[in-house]
């Protein structure tokens, strides 16, 4: 009999010391949250570079918000991210004021862009230094690489920008800004010729466009028309675009004065 007692007691204390240390950390993500934070729900996808770039804190920042050892994430995870006491505002900062304390007064000749389809991610860069990352859609055909026209699939591969455009008033499905990629670009050009789907006169005007840094033709078998853009809807929904690449009219607002006419572009899977 004494031996249940204490077989009782001894389970007894460990579900109080379980409630004790369950009502201690939701005391202190409480008292976090009051102080100045928000929570943010792990979307599949997401990645702690995207979600800090999101709010414009770095990675370090966020793990130590939330006692991260790794960078793992799993979707439907609730992350806490740490806010600006002060303001009770999130950390984000424009890119203006983040090239303003770097010291970098040259962006138009020195960012480039780099865009990763899996992650939905659109990352400013500079010299091969990460500055700023805002979330994108993609083309609605899927992650495939783009192969032909009307397949509303987003190209992989490097590009530049071949035209800029401010879209005043807001197109309903641009948004507010435009930025034209030099799709098809050589590579897509070979592969056009060796598929039959343009012929070799075609793939030349295609090749000279691109040496040249101008706009390729962009009425082929290959397709065109594919750029950076505004407009983005929540009633859209998840990847909208015919293939370009989606962002609200916010954040394409942000980069789209840093970046010009031949920046790179790069689109990974």
């Amino acid at each position: 009999m004494k031996q249940k007692i204490s077989y009782f007691a001894l389970v007894l204390a460990g579900l109080i010391m379980l409630a004790a240390i369950f009502y201690s950390l939701n005391s202190g993500i409480s008292a976090q949250a009051s102080s100045g934070a928000e929570r943010y729900t792990v979307k599949a996808g997401d990645s702690l570079f995207i979600i800090a770039g999101k709010y414009g804190i770095p990675v370090a920042a966020l793990k130590q918000a939330n006692g991260l050892k790794s960078d793992w994430l799993a979707a439907g995870q609730v992350l806490i991210i740490p806010l600006n006491s002060s303001t009770g505002q999130s950390k984000a900062k424009s890119l203006k004021a983040i090239l303003a304390e770097r010291g970098i007064t040259d962006p138009w000749s020195t960012l480039k862009i780099v865009i990763n389809k899996t992650n939905h991610s659109l990352s400013i860069v500079y010299k091969n230094t990460w500055l700023k990352t805002y979330p994108v859609d993609i083309g609605s055909g899927g992650l495939a690489d783009k192969q032909v026209q009307g397949d509303l699939k987003t190209p992989e591969g490097t590009f530049y920008i071949a035209e800029k455009s401010v879209l005043s008033p807001a197109d309903y499905y641009l948004g507010t800004r435009w930025m034209r990629l030099s799709y098809p670009n050589a590579e897509d050009a070979g592969r056009g010729v060796r598929q039959g789907l343009i012929n070799s006169q075609t793939g030349d005007s295609i090749v000279n466009a691109i040496n040249a840094g101008k706009i390729p033709p962009q009425r082929t078998a290959l397709g065109g028309g594919v750029g950076i853009h505004g407009g983005d809807i929540p009633s859209f929904g998840k990847d909208w675009t015919w293939g370009c690449i989606g962002l609200s009219n916010g954040d394409v607002e942000d980069f789209y004065d840093y970046v010009s006419v031949g920046t790179t572009v790069i689109i990974t899977k």
